[in-house]
Formats: structure tokens, sequence, C-alpha cells
């Protein structure tokens, strides 16, 4: 069903729309029927319209429940009023008469039971009360218990149809929220988050904001996994109050990131500088995780990406992406990245930073692998027992290893789908790409040995010259490993991510297939004694 241009369920269109216009078409017809039975026009439109106005205020203007109470009692009393001020019969040949669709009224207006019972009661009780008129002649005994029964079970049936009627929808929109609320934050599921943008960047121009809490790993350690369930929590809530009268929309992305989705229509200046804001006012809030502790600073790293006018095919997924990119840029810039090693720039000549800095600009992800991936590669080599120029060099080369797909389309790397037989050829080519971009840089072979043959695999499965066993070179086999370890954790947006345990249990089904076995047992201790130790 098309409404406004948007598809919109039936049900919804139903619990919205319908309901409110049989309300109001009914207490319009209804005052209109009561003016032209009356015979006098002009002093019944005045008390009908009052009758109205009360109806329709207390339907759509008022939300205090006892406001209306006290507004239903009083059209209520001005019905009556109409109906004895012009002596209205109660006895009617039909069951459909004024006081059904009177009671009908009710039912739509109120939640409770009691009201609507006792405006369709009421007539029917002012029928039996002319039972003694009966055996005047004045009206048959039959007329009058027919008609008074009649009244009672419809207002009973009308009460109880509208109830469970009612119920369903309760039950059912209760189900909705729960399927699209995160249940431990109280703030939307990523998927309504993004359904949302959607509806949003049709009609105004938005602002995406991604949050990643740094170390949070640490509060869960030092503190429990229920102290960081609480930290979350209040981090929520920090959000709302900090983003209160945006037009936006708070989700949670996974583990301690959230997205917002903020309109930005250009009228609010507040919004262009969001993220820095929301940075600077966390930075300077205190926590209170538990009652008896010192409360805690919590530091966040924050990127936005802004949609435009002239940006006709911006979509969801780019604006994602392009956040998701400033986020890391800030991370990096506030905060070191060093997991195992005091390393923060490789020996490389001045013409590598520079081609980093184009990795970087080209797809952040693939810089920050990197840089995970030279750390890891780093320590592992360590580990080995490898002289510190040994070390020094895979430490560069796991920089520079992925630096040939500068040179591929960046709509093939950043691709969440299955890559096609083509897009995986051009994948498999930065090795050969990134041999030949280094190429004037001068570097020692085992930085070179390390980038051609970083894809290598135990079994000889791998490529570009299907290399087998210890033939492939130990630096590049080292760098392999926390190549693909290194790809396994970091997180990116539309891509699910493993979790150190399950990223050392791929490790392992791997070792004497793609890794060096050997490698594998020191690397998985590695990283173990690490996580143990942090």
């Amino acid at each position: 069903m098309q409404y406004k241009g948007k598809k919109i369920k039936i049900i919804d269109f139903f619990n919205k729309h319908i309901l409110n216009a049989l309300f109001t078409f009914l207490v319009v017809i209804l005052s209109i029927y009561m003016t032209y039975e009356t015979g006098h026009i002009f002093p019944t439109i005045l008390y009908m319209s009052g009758f109205a106005t009360m109806m329709l205020v207390a339907k759509f203007f008022v939300k205090h429940k006892p406001v209306q109470y006290i507004l239903a009692i009083m059209s209520y009393l001005v019905f009556i009023f109409v109906v004895d001020l012009y002596s209205l019969p109660y006895t009617y040949n039909t069951v459909i008469n004024r006081w059904s669709v009177l009671t009908a009224c009710y039912v739509l207006l109120l939640d409770s039971i009691f009201f609507p019972l006792i405006a369709g009661l009421y007539p029917a009780l002012r029928i039996f009360m002319l039972l003694p008129q009966s055996k005047e002649g004045f009206y048959p005994t039959d007329k009058i218990i027919g008609t008074a029964n009649g009244q009672i079970c419809f207002t009973f049936t009308i009460v109880l149809i509208y109830q469970l009627f009612a119920k369903v929808i309760i039950e059912r929109n209760k189900y909705k929220k729960m399927s699209i609320t995160d249940s431990l934050t109280g703030v939307a599921t990523f998927a309504h988050t993004i359904e949302t943008a959607k509806k949003m960047i049709q009609s105004s121009d938005i602002s995406i904001l991604i949050t990643d809490m740094d170390r949070f790993k640490q509060i869960n350690d030092t503190f429990g996994h229920v102290a960081g369930n609480r930290v979350l929590i209040k981090v929520s809530e920090f959000l709302k109050s900090e983003t209160e009268g945006l037009e936006r929309i708070i989700g949670r992305l996974g583990g301690d990131e959230f997205i917002i989705v903020v309109k930005n229509d250009g009228r609010n200046e507040r919004v262009k500088n969001l993220g820095k804001e929301l940075s600077k006012a966390i930075r300077e809030k205190e926590f209170v995780i538990e009652d008896g502790l010192d409360p805690i600073n919590l530091s966040f790293s924050i990127g936005q990406a802004n949609s435009s006018p002239s940006d006709k095919d911006t979509d969801i997924e780019k604006l994602l992406y392009k956040a998701d990119i400033d986020m890391y840029y800030n991370k990096c810039k506030n905060h070191r990245l060093d997991i195992f090693t005091n390393r923060q720039k490789p020996l490389l000549p001045k013409e590598g930073f520079e081609l980093l800095n184009v990795l970087a600009e080209k797809d952040m992800y693939t810089y920050v692998h990197s840089r995970y991936t030279a750390q890891y590669a780093a320590a592992l080599a360590k580990e080995v027992g490898l002289p510190d120029s040994q070390v020094d060099h895979i430490y560069a080369a796991g920089w520079l290893h992925d630096i040939g797909k500068i040179l591929i389309s960046s709509d093939i790397i950043r691709k969440n789908t299955t890559l096609t037989p083509e897009e995986y050829d051009l994948i498999k080519g930065h090795v050969n790409y990134g041999l030949n971009i280094i190429n004037d840089l001068s570097l020692p072979i085992e930085i070179v040995n390390c980038i051609a043959y970083h894809h290598e695999n135990w079994d000889g499965t791998g490529y570009p010259h299907g290399l087998s066993g210890e033939s492939i070179p130990l630096e590049a086999r080292i760098l392999q490993l926390a190549d693909s370890y290194s790809a396994m954790i970091v997180r990116r947006v539309y891509r699910k991510t493993l979790s150190p345990e399950d990223a050392l249990n791929e490790i392992n089904s791997g070792c004497g297939k793609q890794f060096d076995p050997n490698l594998v047992k020191i690397f998985v201790q590695l990283i173990q004694n690490k996580f143990k130790a942090a």
C-alpha cells in the first residue's frame, strides 16, 4: 500500500488513520442527526457543537487521562440534556440507534471499559423505566424489553470486540518494539536504525555518527561484565540526553559501538559539529558504574558523515563507510594503537610514508589493518627469536604488504558481498602491484620477500607462485599469520568480525594447510598470554 510515497502496512494505516477517521465521522454524523431530529436547528446546533468539540478535543488534543474523562462526562451530560430537553424517545425499532452510535464513540475515545459500558447501559435503564407505562398502554412491553435487551447486547458486544482488538494490537506493538529495540540499552537495533535512516534521507539531508568506546575491554576485565553492561546503559542515556531536541534515532551497532542518525536540514548549526561536541562532552562526564567505587571517565572515538543536496547518489551504505572511516581517523589521531610493541613508525624512506598516506586516503580500513598486521607480525618475529634488524624489516613489511591495493577500485576493496572470480583475480593482483610500486624505494630484500610471498600457503595452494613449506621465506610466513589474524578481528561496518578467541580457532583450523604449524603454536600462545596479561 502506498501512502505519501512510502510503503506502509495496512494494519499500521488502520491504527493511525481509519479509527480516528471513524471516530470523527460518528461524532459529526451523530451531532447532525440530533440537530435534525429535534427540529430546533439553532439551539441544538449550539448544544451539539459543544458536544462534538469536547469529544474531538478529548480525542486528539488532550493526553492527560483525568482531563479526558472530565470532557467525556461533560459531553455525555450535554447529550442527555438535549435528549431530555426535546423529549426524544429512548425506544427504537432497531438496535442501532443514537445510543449505540454514542457508545461506539466512547469505545473509540477511551481505553477504559467502565465508561463505555455506562454510556451504553444508561439508555437501557431509561427504557426499562418505561415498563410501568406499558401497563397503561403507552408502550408495548415486548418493545420495551426487546429494545432494552438489544441496547445491552450491543453495548457488551462492541466493548468486548474492541477490547479484544485492542489487546491484539497492544501485543503486536509490544513484540514489534522488542524486535527493533536493543534489549540491554533500550536504543534501536542497528537494522531498525538503518531502515529509519533510509526513510529520513528521502526527505532531508542527514548526518550519521558512529561512536566507538576506547578500551572498553579493560572496563569489563577490571570491573566485570555486569559493570560493563551498566556502562553501556549509561552511555546510551548520555547520548539520548546530549542529542535531545534533535530529530534523530540512536541505535546500537554492536558491542560498545553506537550509531546516531540525525536530520540535517542546514538550519541547525549544532548538527554539523555534533561529533566534536559529543567527544568533548563525554570526556568531561564522570560515570558512576557501581556504588562505593570512584566514578570513571570514558573516551570515545566518533566519526561523522554528512549527506548534502549535491550528492544525489549518496546512499546509507556510503555514508556509513565515510562515518566509519572518520571514526578510524580520529582513533588513530587520538590514541596509540601499539598493542604489543612500542614502535610507532616503520623504518621507511619518505616515499614509503607518502605511499601509506595515499593508502589511508584510499581505504582507511586497509590502513588500520596494515598497522595491526605490522604490530602482530613484529611481536611474533620477536617471540620466534629473530634479531632486531629482521623484526624491523617484518614490521615495515606489515605496513606495506597491502600497498598494491591503492591500484584496485575502491568498490571492489569495500565490497561486502562475495567477490566474483574476476574481482578476486584483481584482488590477488595486489601482490604484484605492490612490488611494482615499491620497486624504486630501494628497500631491503627481506621486506620485498615478505610482501612478495605473504599469500603463499604452507600446503602450496597460495599465490602468486604456489610455494610450499619451508621454501616460503620465514618472514613471509610470519607476516601471513599476522595478516590473517588482523583481517579477522578488525571491525568493519556491514561485515561481521570475529572475537580473538574465534579468530584463533580459525588460525588453528588452518594449521598445516595455510599456516606454518610451528608458527601457529607460538602465535596462538602469544595472543593468549597477551590477553591474559591485559
